[in-house]
């Protein structure tokens, strides 16, 4: 239980933090930001969090149902604009994906002797 408490605290945290700081950010991926801050400084990972983790995430296909009901919703948006989506994805996705490869490439020739 007490590793439920800590993952919702930190989602509470981070959604109070989006709404208090007008970021342009999911609160949920705040909190996570904010505990992975935690875990940091703390320099351990909790035991009843570290117990819990690794059965919460057997369970991941279940936290994309709601991805799956706004597909169906948002159905009438995905073919007006569908094309354009898939394009904006498919780019924001190349474009990170190559020029980290061209970083690393660069950095990996520099470190060769």
């Amino acid at each position: 239980m007490q590793a439920i408490f800590i993952l919702l605290l930190f989602q509470l945290l981070g959604e109070l933090a989006v709404k208090a700081l007008d970021l342009p950010l999911s609160g949920n991926i705040m909190g996570m930001l904010l505990l992975f801050c935690f875990l940091l400084v703390h320099g351990r990972v909790p035991e009843s969090l570290a117990f819990f983790t690794p059965k919460f995430l057997q369970h991941l296909a279940l936290y994309l149902l709601p991805v799956s009901a706004g597909i169906y919703t948002l159905w009438p948006l995905l073919q007006e604009e569908g094309i354009q989506i898939i394009l904006v994805m498919i780019i924001s996705t190349l474009i990170p994906l190559v020029c980290c490869a061209w970083l690393l490439d660069k950095f990996l020739s520099k470190t060769k002797v």
